[in-house]
């Protein structure tokens, strides 16, 4: 495939087979992606199998953790984590009134970290709406649930009313090997 691909690019009919592939591939991916996801509705699944599992891993590891509460209104507290495999014993500041944890996972994942769905049930407040929107499985079945048309062979194609240039500012390497640096040594090297 690879020989095939690099060797036909040049040629405009291996630049069609390149486009038409890459249309394929795409529309297969959606469509498994929608299947997955209907699946998933039908099993009764709030989210999508990447946010369960974390969820899940979440709750495990939170009924180790040990919380101290600070602010009733800010919704803060530090959790203290219990030593497990030679790791543990931190401690983490949660603040669910501004959904963050110092651990930084609540952030980047949009999941609650099992810090913070440990301060969540300290509060008697509901992990599950803490988990950001995008992952709700009506979202995601929105995203997959898109069609596409199919293409008609390129002797059908409207003429482009625009003329692809070559940009000139664009130098290609024609010596073999990495190009030089021009960076300015300092007295760390």
């Amino acid at each position: 495939m690879h020989q095939w691909s690099s060797e036909g690019s040049s040629s405009p009919a291996g630049k069609c087979a390149l486009v038409e592939i890459t249309l394929e591939r795409n529309v297969h991916y959606f469509r498994m992606r929608a299947i997955k996801g209907h699946k998933m509705l039908q099993n009764n699944q709030l989210w999508t199998d990447f946010a369960c599992k974390m969820f899940i891993s979440g709750q495990q590891k939170a009924v180790e953790h040990t919380v101290t509460k600070y602010s009733h209104s800010q919704q803060s507290a530090s959790v203290v984590t219990r030593r497990q495999n030679g790791h543990g014993i931190n401690t983490h500041v949660v603040k669910i009134a501004n959904r963050e944890c110092s651990c930084g996972k609540w952030n980047q994942f949009g999941i609650p970290c099992s810090h913070a769905q440990k301060v969540c049930s300290a509060y008697n407040i509901s992990v599950a709406s803490m988990v950001k929107d995008y992952y709700d499985l009506m979202a995601y079945n929105n995203t997959y649930s898109k069609h596409f048309e199919p293409v008609q062979s390129e002797n059908y194609w409207d003429d482009p009313n625009f003329q692809l240039v070559h940009d000139p500012t664009i130098r290609i390497s024609t010596r073999p090997g990495r190009n030089q640096t021009t960076r300015i040594h300092n007295e760390m090297d």
